[in-house]
């Protein structure tokens, strides 16, 4: 059965030839549009003459255009500009009163059989940036397919993948197909070390200074459901066998505190890194891999399944609209390819603010090709240079946005030796060394108490 959602002011032709041909029809009240997304396949949307020159068009559009639903246009007056216009906008069809049933008939039907088969192709409801997993990717797919099966077993999952990939988006779709309560993260290269414990397992009043009242830690707080802990080859090594205990008994005392706790918790862990070179370093416990990966996820980067991009820049772009309150409602051909032929070493998180940046800086329905230029993804010249006032050795940076060198560095130990490096040419600026390296600061700050930089 199909049914036609209209405005209330809706021309009285039109709403009693709805009537006469039998279509369900229902009114949405004006400038409503939340039942664009709730609607099954065998909805077509009617809309008046005079929706394309009211305020709300451009919202309601976008909205329409979010949820890949087809829309006719029915017309007071038929003239060839009303006509063109209509179709320019997006119109899969006109109407007006002088049409005959047949053609009415016809054209609604067509309208949703042709809107049927659409969701069919591209999926049965609108791409969101909310949605954790976006992508029609084998691998994605393959992905999706994967935490449907762990979602409900009790196993600790290890996830892998390079920086920006999504890794605790993964986590939250595991959690949310294992039914779990609260979902709690840590990020282990965002705490002090001499605090991970404490924020961990919680904290006694008076425990250490600056403990002035006992504090639950995440654990404790993530009872009942999924406690992620990214970057979990930050966590110094000293905090790594309490980790280990935690996750074969799920008990755990408080700092200072003489009693343990129970929890009823999963751990699921993440990290960029090569946590076989980090056990062979001796910076990771072996047996503590061995316990987080019961089963090891990997996230494919960007690069690898680029026929994903294009789902992702929409869902991005509305996300954007929303954000800097444009009405952006499409993204170029010209502009999508130029996407998948980038490398994206950023991955989504890179993407995502690729799309950001176009959206605030222009305006229009449209994001167009020439409005951005693929950053320089080449190797970084890492030998010093003379500056020519100064005299002091230099590093040939590139000048590119959002360039960040870590993504170029093979190994750890060349990492840190960069890190020296600029730290002495930038006068011990952290911030901007840290991003040049693709680190957190407070990473970079550890190095350095660690003596590592010394």
């Amino acid at each position: 059965m199909i049914t036609v959602l209209h405005p209330v002011e809706l021309p009285t032709e039109c709403a009693a030839r709805l009537k006469r041909l039998g279509f369900a029809a229902h009114a949405f009240a004006k400038g409503v549009v939340r039942e664009l997304t709730a609607q099954s396949a065998e909805v077509v949307y009617l809309l008046p003459q005079w929706a394309m020159t009211a305020d709300t068009w451009p919202r309601l559009r976008v909205k329409l255009a979010e949820a890949s639903r087809l829309y006719l246009i029915c017309l007071d007056h038929v003239s060839t500009a009303a006509v063109a216009g209509a179709l320019r906008d997006g119109a899969h069809d006109v109407l007006s009163g002088d049409d005959t049933d047949a053609r009415w008939r016809e054209a609604i039907t067509n309208a949703a059989t042709n809107q049927q088969l659409w969701l069919q192709l591209y999926g049965g409801r609108p791409l969101s940036a909310e949605d954790v997993l976006i992508g029609r990717s084998e691998a994605m797919q393959r992905l999706r397919q994967t935490i449907d099966r762990l979602g409900p077993a009790d196993v600790g999952v290890f996830i892998e993948g390079e920086s920006g990939v999504g890794k605790e988006r993964v986590a939250s779709a595991l959690h949310k197909a294992g039914h779990g309560r609260q979902f709690v993260a840590l990020n282990c290269a965002a705490i002090p070390k001499d605090l991970l414990e404490a924020e961990l397992f919680g904290v006694e009043k008076g425990a250490y200074t600056g403990a002035l009242k006992s504090r639950a830690g995440l654990a404790e707080q993530a009872n009942g459901g999924t406690l992620f802990l990214d970057e979990i080859a930050e966590m110094e090594i000293s905090v790594q066998p309490k980790l280990l205990r935690f996750l074969e008994t799920r008990r755990a005392r408080r700092v200072g505190s003489s009693t343990e706790y129970g929890v009823n918790v999963r751990v699921i862990s993440a990290t960029n890194r090569n946590l076989e070179a980090e056990i062979a370093t001796g910076r990771f416990r072996a047996d503590l891999y061995y316990r987080l990966a019961e089963i090891v996820v990997r996230v494919p980067p960007l690069r690898n399944r680029p026929e994903d991009i294009p789902d992702l820049a929409l869902a991005f772009l509305r996300q954007a609209n929303e954000r800097f309150g444009k009405n952006f409602e499409t993204v170029e051909a010209a502009l999508i390819g130029k996407f998948r032929s980038h490398s994206w070493p950023g991955n989504v998180r890179e993407l995502k603010s690729a799309v950001d940046r176009l959206v605030l800086l222009f305006d229009g329905p449209m994001l167009r090709e020439p409005w951005w230029e693929a950053p320089d993804t080449r190797p970084v010249d890492f030998t010093p240079a003379t500056d020519a006032v100064s005299g002091r050795a230099r590093l040939d940076l590139p000048s590119a946005p959002g360039h960040a060198l870590g993504g170029a560095l093979p190994n750890f130990k060349q990492k840190l030796a960069l890190a020296k490096r600029l730290l002495a040419e930038s006068d011990n600026n952290f911030t901007w060394v840290a991003g040049q390296l693709g680190v957190n600061t407070t990473t970079l700050w550890r190095w350095r108490k660690a003596g590592k930089l010394d």
